[in-house]
């Protein structure tokens, strides 16, 4: 169990108890990280067909395939793309799906990776970094102004997102901003924040923007519906609250086919975020399909 517990899996005891898991049922988790929601699922006895973008996700998916033989299925994909994942499995319906739309620490803590401004690496910040993909480089150093300074505002809240874009093109024509420290250091110099990083919003709306993130989850909720089974729930952890904005705009859009469980949001508690401070700004919603 050492492997997996680099990542600690945010609310894995709500999510366990609202999924409430059957055995011989079939859940699916679709950001799968280094699986802490699907090893604590498979202890009931079922199965789980689970999947991630990150390719550093398979060494983790291997330790538990070991473990489940039989009862685990994995694969490198986009979980927006959940049709094609079951088809693949030959499965045609299941009793649940968990969303856990956060980074994981593997990947957070990796600076080759290019998501952390507090080491340096190259501007990357790819869910999948094998495939050819814009990068975090690309957007910073050939997008327009305005499309910087949108970029920032609508994914990050920045409310700097004008100055750091001006700041960004001109530091860009002296030369190539290629590390997140660089990138961070730019960004430093326009915000003063004192309660957290200055660089958190500007990195976190590049990597929602190089990832397509908020698309890919809309497209998945369109999908899902499909696939559940009556009584099934979707349970999504947001970390955002763009993406928690989507998913409870969905949830009440399709009331005549789900139930709302959580009426407001689930945080976690005070114990969680002082033992993982990465969770303090989760939120869980959950609907059951009618």
């Amino acid at each position: 169990m050492s492997a997996l517990s680099q990542h600690l899996p945010v609310m894995v005891d709500e999510v366990i108890s609202y999924l409430d898991p059957k055995k011989k049922n079939t859940y699916f988790d679709g950001t799968f990280g280094q699986g802490g929601y699907s090893e604590e699922i498979l202890k009931y006895g079922c199965k789980v067909v689970a999947t991630d973008k990150d390719t550093q996700s398979e060494n983790f998916a291997k330790i538990i395939k070991q473990k489940y033989p039989g009862n685990f299925y994995f694969r490198i994909e986009n979980f927006k793309n959940i049709e094609e994942i079951l088809k693949f499995f030959k499965i045609s319906k299941i009793n649940g799906i968990t969303l856990d739309l956060g980074l994981s620490n593997t990947q957070l803590d990796s600076p080759s990776r290019g998501f952390s401004f507090k080491s340096n690496g190259p501007l990357d910040m790819r869910m999948n970094n094998k495939k050819g993909e814009i990068t975090a480089e690309i957007v910073v150093n050939k997008f327009s102004e305005k499309n910087l300074s949108d970029i920032f505002y609508y994914y990050g809240d920045e409310k700097n997102s004008r100055k750091i874009a001006k700041s960004i093109v001109i530091e860009r024509k002296k030369k190539i901003i290629k590390t997140t420290t660089e990138l961070a250091g730019i960004v430093k110099r326009i915000n003063s924040y004192n309660h957290k990083n200055p660089s958190t919003r500007v990195f976190q709306a590049l990597r929602i923007f190089v990832n397509d993130e908020l698309n890919a989850l809309e497209s998945f909720l369109r999908d899902c519906l499909k696939f559940l089974n009556k009584n099934s729930r979707i349970i999504i952890v947001a970390f955002h609250s763009l993406e928690d904005r989507i998913v409870k705009n969905f949830f009440k859009e399709n009331s005549s086919k789900l139930k709302i469980i959580t009426k407001k949001p689930v945080t976690p508690t005070k114990s969680e975020i002082e033992n993982n401070p990465r969770s303090r700004s989760a939120k869980l919603r959950v609907a059951e399909v009618l």
